[in-house]
């Protein structure tokens, strides 16, 4: 109990300090901090715990992964990579819908903190001449650029969850899918009801014409494409598959030497970086002071039911916080024992990570969310109201993993 006490104290205070603007980069070695005060962790065990957490092979596998990341998104956005995807996917699709889903879905392929307002306009665009509301391209443009989260090991909450449960991207994606395809073919209920089959323009590009448009598309997002295929197909390491990009990427458009350091020196955020050391810090820490097996062996001695908590705990750090990273680094480190050893549940660990998605989705200080209302006009009532229920249908598809891995 008194292991409960006390984190249940201090993810308290976290959850305090992220309401008050505080950084979620300082946030985490703060609460790591007060864990070793409160346990009166001896400084050298607290060093040994920091010194684990940031030379782990899974803590350096995950820095380098997100590094590469974002050095992959500065050049497909600097070379005009990113723009031709979105014109030539625009003109290949003539159905008004699909563009406005498949724009918010395409720019979501690359993590990038309040991504949805670089979509948002093109949503605006590709709903001209339909009858439809600011809330629902809202919820459009919103609800369509996070479909990859769930999957995706190019970002960052899949290469955390991955790096704190042991498990693989490759099994994180297979149990996942469901998620994916239900936000995908049964959230288009929710966004388009009523609205009609509308074509973009009255002369039809010719079928030719369309499928030359997709070609340049598929090569524009090549490099993101094969990296994922590499990943979840090949099981090559996402560091080795990103890496390989880059390098294609350098080669194809000619990079200099200097410009390659000027690359890498303005993609890099130093900020996210320390984000995820913070995290394996604070995870660390739990595990130095005991806290972890405390906690455990209270649930299990309660009897409530396992589910419930596991569902339960990451929505309500995932409405709080916004942030995919934010719910995953603060509980999963004390939600994994519960989820089985020493491989977790694939079941326990989806149904955490959908709950706590759905939280972030219904967060009011979602950044996507804010931006994404701010930017249409939209009304916050009414946007919840349309958002609700598509959240709850994806959360229920957990009942998949549990058929399958229980």
């Amino acid at each position: 109990m008194r292991d409960l006490l006390t984190t249940g104290l201090v993810l308290a205070f976290i959850i305090w300090l992220l309401r008050r603007k505080v950084s979620m980069t300082s946030v985490m070695p703060i609460g790591a901090g007060l864990l070793a005060l409160l346990y009166l962790l001896p400084l050298p065990r607290l060093g040994q715990a920091v010194w684990q957490a940031l030379t782990a092979p899974q803590s350096i596998e995950m820095t380098a992964t997100l590094a590469l990341t974002m050095v992959m998104e500065h050049i497909l956005r600097t070379t005009g990579m990113l723009k031709r995807m979105v014109s030539s996917l625009s003109a290949a699709l003539t159905d008004q819908r699909l563009v406005m889903a498949a724009l918010p879905a395409m720019i979501g392929m690359l993590p990038s903190p309040g991504g949805a307002v670089f979509s948002a306009p093109m949503v605006g665009e590709a709903a001209e001449g339909i009858n439809i509301t600011a809330e629902q391209k809202a919820l459009i443009n919103y609800w369509y650029r996070h479909i990859w989260e769930y999957i995706s090991p190019l970002y960052p909450g899949i290469i955390l969850a991955a790096g704190l449960s042991g498990l693989s991207t490759q099994q994180l994606f297979v149990a996942h899918l469901p998620f994916a395809l239900t936000v995908t073919l049964g959230g288009a209920w929710f966004c388009f009801r009523g609205i009609a089959v509308q074509k973009r323009t009255p002369a039809a590009e010719p079928e030719k014409g369309r499928l030359r448009q997709f070609g340049s598309f598929l090569l524009m997002a090549s490099p993101i494409l094969i990296s994922l295929g590499l990943v979840v197909a090949f099981r090559v390491s996402p560091v080795i598959a990103l890496a390989g990009g880059i390098m294609a990427l350098f080669a194809a458009h000619r990079y200099s030497p200097a410009r390659i350091l000027k690359t890498l020196t303005a993609s890099l955020s130093f900020k996210a970086l320390l984000l995820v050391a913070g995290i394996m810090i604070f995870q660390e820490v739990l595990r130095a002071t005991g806290a972890l097996a405390g906690i455990s062996a209270f649930f299990v001695a309660s009897q409530l039911p396992v589910p419930l908590l596991v569902a339960l705990i990451p929505f309500i750090a995932g409405l709080m916080t916004g942030l995919t990273v934010g719910y995953i680094g603060i509980t999963f480190p004390l939600l994994l024992p519960l989820m089985g050893t020493p491989v977790p549940s694939l079941w326990l660990e989806s149904l955490a990570f959908a709950s706590g998605f759905a939280g972030v989705m219904l967060s009011p200080v979602h950044l996507c969310l804010v931006l994404t209302r701010e930017f249409f006009g939209a009304d916050t009532v009414q946007v919840y109201h349309r958002l609700v229920a598509p959240s709850l249908l994806v959360l229920a598809t957990a009942v998949v993993p549990w058929l399958i891995y229980r």
